[in-house]
C-alpha cells in the first residue's frame, strides 16, 4: 500500500522520517527518523498525529515571534547552497516517473528519467553527505573546491568506508553537473571545473566470496523452517540460474520448452532459458502447488478483463507469501522496494545462530557461522564459481548467467584462484597431457 501523504513526513520503504523543507532547515531543523524510544517505527496514524502537533507548534512559535508592527522584510541572500541544488535536482523531470509501466519503460529507454532504483540510491547517498557534514550541505556551491571535496571524501572513507564514500561523491558530482548545465552556478572557486571530478578516489578491494554447499543448504533449510519458502526458492534460483536479485524477483515462468525452463524478465522482457536442474525443478513444483488454490480463487472472483493480469501475476516465479494478520490471508504479490532484502537478512541471521529443538539442547538446524559475511548478491557469484568447478568454460557460464566475457573472467580470477579444486584439476590435466607424451617443441 502506498503511504499516505503527511506534511513534513517522507517515507522510505514504509518507514517515516521528518523531512524539513528549506525554510525549516534555515531555521535550524534537521531531519530525523520517526521512531519510538524502543526503536519501533511510527505507524501512519502516529506519524499523522506527530505532524499535526508539529504544525501547531510551528504556528504557535511563529505567532509568538511575530513583531507587534509589520516591519521591512530582510532581503534573502542569493547564495545557492548544496542543499538547494539537491532540492532542485529532485524536482527536475529526471525524477518524475510516469505511473504507467509501459510509459516508464519508454522514458527510461530514452534516458528522460532515472531508473527507480537509481533515484533511491541517489537520495540515500546524498543523505550520507547531509548527515555527515551539515555545514557543507548549507554552503554555497560556488564555494566548493577540489581540496574541500577531497577532504570530505577522506572523512567519509574513515567514517563510512570506501564504497559509500565513492558513491556519495559520485552522486554529488552528477548533481553538480546537472546544476552547472542549467546555469545555477559557475564553480567560481574551482576555476569553472566540477570540483567532484578527478579526485583519484581509491577503488575498494574486490569482494572474494562464494557460497559453500553447506551454506546454501542451510539458507534454504532455515527459510523453509521459518515459513518463508519464497526465500528458499530465491536462493535456489540464484545458484542454478546465476541471475541478479532484481531479475530473479521479476522472472515469469513460461514452462519447459525442449527440456529448458524458459523465464522472462517482467521488467525488460529478456528471455532466460536454462536446462532445469532437479533441485530447481522440485522447488518450482512445490511453489506451484502452494499457490494453486490462491490462483484459482483469484480467477474465480475476477471479471473477464481482470483475468489476464491475474494470470500474469501468478506466472511470477517469486511472490511474497507473507500472511497479512489483519486479513488472515496471503495476497501473493510481487516484492517491492527493499522488502526482499530484509527477508533475506532475517533468514541469514537465523541461519548463523542455528535453530534449536524445543528441548533447548538438540539442533534442528545447526548454526552456520560462516554465513555472517554472506550477502544475497553472492549467490550470483556462487553460480559462476560452481559452474566453473563443474568444468564449464567461460562462454558456457556467460550463456547461463548473462555475464559478459570480461566480467565473468574477473569473477573467476578472484574466486577460483583461491579454490584448491581448481589447482587439483589443473594438475590432473597436466599429468594426463604429460603421460600421453605431450610435446613442448614445435614440430615441422
Amino acid at each position: 500500500m502506498k503511504p499516505v501523504s503527511i506534511k513534513h513526513v517522507s517515507w522510505r520503504d514504509g518507514r517515516p522520517r521528518f523531512q524539513p523543507g528549506r525554510q525549516l532547515r534555515d531555521a535550524g531543523h534537521r531531519g530525523w527518523d520517526l521512531q519510538h524510544e524502543d526503536g519501533t517505527w511510527f505507524s501512519r496514524g502516529e506519524a499523522l498525529d506527530w505532524s499535526d502537533a508539529f504544525c501547531k507548534q510551528l504556528a504557535k512559535d511563529a505567532k509568538a515571534a511575530a513583531p507587534s508592527k509589520a516591519g521591512p522584510t530582510p532581503a534573502r541572500g542569493k547564495l545557492y547552497s548544496v542543499g538547494q541544488l539537491f532540492e532542485d535536482w529532485y524536482r527536475s523531470t529526471k525524477f518524475q516517473l510516469p505511473a504507467d509501466k509501459a510509459e516508464l519503460q519508454r522514458q527510461r529507454a530514452a534516458k528522460n528519467v532515472y531508473a527507480p532504483k537509481s533515484i533511491v540510491d541517489f537520495k540515500q547517498k546524498a543523505r550520507v553527505i547531509e548527515d555527515h557534514d551539515p555545514s557543507l550541505w548549507a554552503s554555497p556551491v560556488d564555494a566548493l573546491s577540489q581540496p574541500v571535496l577531497f577532504g570530505l571524501y577522506e572523512e567519509l572513507v574513515a567514517a563510512r568506508g570506501i564504497s559509500t564514500a565513492r558513491g556519495s561523491i559520485a552522486v554529488l558530482s552528477i548533481a553538480l553537473g546537472w546544476g552547472k548545465r542549467r546555469g545555477k552556478f559557475t564553480f567560481r572557486e574551482n576555476l569553472g571545473v566540477n570540483p567532484a571530478q578527478d579526485l583519484q578516489m581509491a577503488t575498494p578491494p574486490p569482494r572474494i566470496r562464494f557460497g559453500t554447499r553447506t551454506e546454501i543448504e542451510t539458507l534454504i533449510a532455515v527459510a523453509d523452517h521459518m515459513g518463508l519458502p519464497e526465500s528458499g526458492d530465491m536462493t535456489m534460483l540464484g545458484v542454478w540460474s546465476g541471475q541478479r536479485q532484481g531479475d530473479r524477483l521479476a522472472l515469469e515462468d513460461f514452462g519447459l520448452i525442449k527440456g529448458r525452463r524458459h523465464f522472462r524478465q517482467a521488467k525488460t522482457g529478456a528471455i532466460v532459458a536454462v536446462l532445469e536442474a532437479p533441485e530447481l525443478e522440485r522447488r518450482l513444483a512445490a511453489s506451484a502447488e502452494r499457490r494453486r488454490a490462491a490462483k484459482a480463487e483469484a480467477l474465480l472472483g475476477a471479471e473477464a478483463d481482470e483475468r489476464p493480469a491475474i494470470e500474469r501475476r501468478f506466472k511470477r516465479v517469486i511472490l511474497n507469501e507473507h500472511v497479512d494478520r489483519r486479513f488472515d490471508k496471503c495476497f501473493w504479490r510481487p516484492f517491492e522496494g527493499q522488502h526482499y532484502s530484509h527477508v533475506f537478512a532475517k533468514v541469514k541471521a537465523v541461519a548463523v545462530a542455528g535453530v534449536r529443538a524445543e528441548n533447548g539442547v538438540d539442533w534442528i538446524i545447526k548454526p552456520c557461522k560462516t554465513l555472517a559475511d554472506f550477502q544475497e548478491p553472492d549467490l550470483r557469484d556462487t553460480a559462476v564459481t560452481w559452474l566453473a568447478l563443474a568444468g564449464c568454460t567461460i562462454p558456457e557460464i556467460c550463456a547461463i548467467t548473462g555475464h559478459s566475457l570480461n566480467s565473468a573472467t574477473r569473477v573467476l580470477k578472484h574466486y577460483l584462484a583461491v579454490h584448491p579444486e581448481m589447482a587439483d584439476s589443473a594438475i590432473r590435466k597436466m599429468v594426463a597431457w604429460f603421460d600421453a607424451g605431450g610435446e613442448t617443441e614445435f614440430g615441422i
